[in-house]
């Protein structure tokens, strides 16, 4: 990357470990200044700044008073400051600029930062697997995610939960220049799919490294502590296995000895922690935070889950694709592959908003107005209902609401025309979408041409609620007011008007 961008990075947390220190010709050093004039250059009269950790993803030390550190460095690591609440880098640029990639350079590596006000209220957008394999799918994303993440009220973080690719990393560059567009600051991190599938498997990130930075890292916004993990171990040249390193948990037991204990923490990685091997190690580093949010992608389905140990109980959002299924599915109006994923869930990301040390969310589906929170399918007034082989067993008048991004922990309620709230009952059944687009692949109705299958199985969605309609509700025409909430911040809303033949 050029030398001017070499002097932006992003954010780690610090702890000088001694016992790690090596020889002084795998030292780097430097400095983490205030740059006044904004060029991304140390100018004379610039600061220093004191007390900004820095690390090369396992040692992390601190700044002097004059803003200058020395850290241990080996060929392949990559060296980051971790940004406080209060220091920034250019907001548009993506957090490639702020690490600095290494073959143990010989010069000083310094770091510009741009004093901001801390946001104790910002919001988040969670984007997981854009995965374009072709410049037609990244067609795709042009046309339909970034115009989202454009919006210069859309989020003040973006934070692209892996597989940026599909096994393309040609699209590196691309995908680069896309982000320095938006308006926000864009986080990365690393995928599966993201890596160089031609080299041994300690060198596979190394495209990724050079160009989005370091693969382990953490920042903070706000009042909350981000730790970005890589836990796509490689298992031989093209295998792979979901786990941590220990020089990656040593980090992060490291760092979080520097890290206010009123602090929310969220760990972000590419696959859910409920598949990596080794959890529990990284769990165990947790005890004693409270309440801790992960964020991951890989599954191109939506999820949650839910884990506790001692002093700790982890909220995990796996936030389904922004890719829906690979980009696969019948085409809609404008040209672009459904892609609706197993469970009901279209092609989406997810909104946090954070407030201090709480937070809410929600499902935004891609392409959609920010109310479509859900689908509300009535049986028995379509007649395809009749022929679908996941639906026939299903009683007309049942009522279908798949809830992007519920779990079961969440309460489902529902009023018909005004009157009293019906709390609604888990339904163990094919998403009604779902249901219909695998009817079409089995009868060879689907995929038409041009088009690829989108290859939904018959698996009960976990996001699914239903409720049987009283006589009274199956004629004439009906008002349908849902409400979704539970205790972990998510909530949802949906309406639909119905009509049966009188």
């Amino acid at each position: 990357m050029p030398c001017r961008n070499r002097l932006r990075v992003t954010m780690l947390c610090f702890v000088l470990t001694c016992c790690s220190i090596v020889s002084g010709k795998n030292m780097v050093k430097g400095y983490v200044f205030l740059d006044a004039n904004r060029n991304g250059f140390m100018d004379k009269g610039e600061a220093g700044i004191a007390h900004i950790p820095v690390s090369n993803g396992e040692v992390v030390t601190e700044t002097d008073a004059n803003g200058r550190f020395r850290l241990p460095l080996k060929q392949g690591q990559s060296v980051f400051p971790i940004l406080p609440a209060d220091y920034t880098i250019d907001s548009r640029v993506p957090n490639s600029r702020f690490f600095y990639a290494v073959t143990v350079p010989k010069q000083d590596v310094n770091f510009a930062l741009i004093s901001k006000p801390v946001k104790t209220a910002f919001r988040l957008n969670a984007i997981g697997d854009v995965q374009v394999g072709n410049y037609q799918e990244l067609d795709y994303a042009t046309r339909t995610l970034w115009p989202e993440l454009l919006l210069t009220d859309s989020a003040e973080v973006n934070l692209f939960l892996g597989d940026l690719v599909n096994n393309n990393i040609s699209f590196y560059p691309d995908m680069l220049a896309l982000m320095d567009r938006l308006p926000s600051q864009s986080w990365t991190l690393l995928g599966n799919h993201d890596r160089d599938k031609d080299s041994i498997a300690e060198n596979q990130n190394r495209t990724y490294n050079k160009t989005f930075g370091a693969d382990v890292y953490a920042f903070n916004e706000g009042q909350v502590h981000f730790i970005v993990l890589n836990n796509v171990h490689a298992d031989g040249k093209r295998g792979y296995v979901a786990r941590l390193s220990d020089r990656q948990l040593s980090f992060v037991r490291n760092e979080l000895a520097f890290v206010p204990a009123d602090r929310k923490i969220v760990l972000t990685m590419h696959i859910p922690l409920v598949g990596t091997s080794n959890a529990d190690s990284l769990l165990a580093l947790l005890q004693g935070r409270g309440e801790v949010l992960a964020l991951t992608g890989h599954t191109h389905q939506v999820h949650r889950f839910f884990r506790k140990t001692q002093g700790m109980s982890l909220h995990e959002l796996n936030a389904g694709a922004a890719c829906g299924f690979w980009w696969v599915g019948e085409k809609d109006w404008d040209g672009v592959p459904a892609a609706l994923m197993q469970g009901g869930t279209p092609r989406c990301y997810f909104v946090i908003d954070f407030q201090g040390a709480d937070y809410r969310f929600r499902c935004k589906a891609i392409g959609q107005d920010a109310s479509r929170q859900m689908t509300v399918w009535v049986t028995g007034i379509d007649t395809l209902d009749t022929h679908l082989r996941d639906m026939r067993k299903v009683e007309p008048g049942t009522v279908m609401m798949t809830v992007f991004g519920a779990c079961d922990s969440t309460s489902v309620r529902f009023r018909i025309d005004g009157g009293a709230w019906v709390t609604c009952n888990r339904g163990k059944m094919v998403d009604a979408n779902v249901a219909r687009a695998r009817e079409m692949n089995l009868t060879d109705v689907y995929p038409t041409k041009y088009n690829r299958i989108n290859p939904l199985r018959s698996r009960n969605s976990s996001q699914l609620w239903v409720y049987t309609l009283p006589a009274e509700y199956r004629q004439g025409a009906h008002l349908i007011e849902v409400e979704a909430t539970d205790r972990f911040g998510f909530s949802a809303t949906g309406r639909r008007t119905f009509c049966f033949p009188r």
